[in-house]
C-alpha cells in the first residue's frame, strides 16, 4: 500500500504542470543551443573565437565535436518541446478548415498579386514626384545649380 502510494505521489509530481515550466524549457533550450554553436565555432576556426575545450577534460575533451552536436540537438528538442503546448491546440483546428476549390484560390491569388502590383507602382510614382518636389525645393533653396 505504501508503495503504490509513493508510485502515485511520484507520477502527480510528473504529470503536474507548473507555470513557468515551458517557459524555463525554453530559456535553457535556447542557451545550450548557443553552447553547442560556440563550441562547432571554436573548433572549426584557427582563430578559437568561439569556446574551445581542453583536450585534457574528461570524455568532452576527446570528442568536442559529437558533444556540441548534442548539446544543439538536445537544446533543439528543448525549444521544441516547450513550444509545443501552444501549437498543440492549432493542429485540431487545422484539421476542421474547410478548404477553399482550385478555382477560388487560383482567383484569390491572382486578386492579391495584382493588388501588390498596383501598390508597388503606386508608391513607385509617390516616390518619383517627392523626389522631384525635393529636388525643386533644393534648387529654390540653391542648394542645386
Amino acid at each position: 500500500m505504501a508503495e503504490e502510494k509513493k508510485k502515485t505521489s511520484l507520477k502527480s509530481i510528473l504529470e503536474k504542470e507548473y507555470k513557468y515550466e515551458g517557459l524555463l524549457l525554453l530559456f535553457l533550450g535556447i542557451i545550450v543551443v548557443v553552447l553547442g554553436v560556440l563550441i562547432r565555432i571554436g573548433i572549426s576556426t584557427e582563430g578559437a573565437s568561439g569556446l574551445v575545450i581542453n583536450e585534457n577534460f574528461y570524455f568532452i575533451g576527446e570528442y568536442p565535436s559529437a558533444f556540441s552536436w548534442i548539446l544543439i540537438v538536445l537544446g533543439a528538442l528543448a525549444v521544441i518541446f516547450a513550444i509545443w503546448p501552444y501549437y498543440k491546440p492549432s493542429i485540431k483546428e487545422a484539421k476542421r478548415i474547410s478548404w477553399p476549390s482550385k478555382k477560388t484560390m487560383l482567383s484569390n491569388t491572382f486578386t492579391v498579386i495584382a493588388y501588390v502590383l498596383i501598390l508597388a507602382v503606386l508608391f513607385l510614382c509617390f516616390d518619383a514626384i517627392l523626389n522631384k518636389v525635393v529636388e525643386l525645393f533644393q534648387w529654390l533653396a540653391g542648394l542645386i545649380k
